[in-house]
């Protein structure tokens, strides 16, 4: 098999549119990340994937999905089985359309980002002349429609009850050309193994992005940077991102 990243598999190497779909509403927010209520049962969000949401006065927060469940509105009471012989996978909810008002998806995110400077969306093709700040991989400028991305945790989280965004190719393409993120989806505790996270985000990312194999690439020497003391959570990660 011939790999895609053959310098980092050894030890040595350790030292569209401007309207994008809404798939949830916040039930839960905190500085480090929320929990959102999605709009389609059973189907929460890729794991991996990247959001938004929108704060007003042209801000927004960036998150990655880290979690996804399928539970009954009562806490206390787990599901049964509805399946007979005749009725089975998705025949069950014609047969009982109560669940689609019994049961909820919920998924969580990781925050990983935020607009802080709207007014770089005036400056338009200006914003150059701001140097790295506005500059993102080999000068390309660093911003979505809003104004400059910044790859740390907002000041404030996310209000509750405002909705969640599924971001489009472009966004993806804009937040992920700098890679400092990645530090805090590795440092980020939840029910998904962080090297899990971090490789469901990258997968995401590179189809998003065209399959583009230099980002890949680039990403790969990131996260081996950031694990050079961790061989084994290196390989977990690098194998999984891997093309298949």
């Amino acid at each position: 098999m011939t790999h895609l990243f053959p310098e980092l598999m050894t030890k040595d190497h350790l030292a569209k549119d401007d309207m994008t779909m809404r798939i949830g509403e916040i039930i839960e927010t905190g500085t480090t990340g929320f929990v959102a209520e999605s709009l389609e049962l059973n189907r929460p969000p890729a794991l991996g994937s990247l959001v938004k949401v929108e704060v007003g006065d042209g801000a927004c927060v960036y998150g990655v999905v880290s979690h996804g469940t399928t539970t009954g509105l009562d806490p206390g009471r787990r599901a049964v089985r509805r399946s007979t012989e005749e009725v089975r996978d998705e025949a069950i909810y014609d047969e009982h359309p109560e669940l689609k008002h019994t049961l909820r998806t919920e998924f969580s995110v990781l925050l990983v980002g935020c607009v802080e400077d709207p007014v770089l969306v005036a400056l338009g093709p200006l914003a150059q002349a701001l140097g790295p700040v506005a500059q993102g991989h080999r000068g390309q400028r660093v911003q979505d429609k809003c104004g400059a991305i910044r790859q740390h945790l907002p000041a404030q989280p996310p209000p509750l009850h405002y909705s969640v965004h599924q971001c489009t190719e472009e966004e993806v393409r804009a937040f992920s050309e700098r890679l400092y993120y990645l530090r805090l989806l590795l440092s980020a505790p939840g029910e998904v193994p962080s090297e899990q996270l971090l490789a469901a985000h990258v997968r995401q990312a590179y189809r998003q992005r065209g399959q583009d194999r230099e980002w890949l690439e680039r990403a790969a020497r990131g996260i081996a940077a950031l694990l050079k003391h961790d061989y084994e959570w290196l390989m977990t990660v690098l194998y999984a991102i891997e093309p298949g």
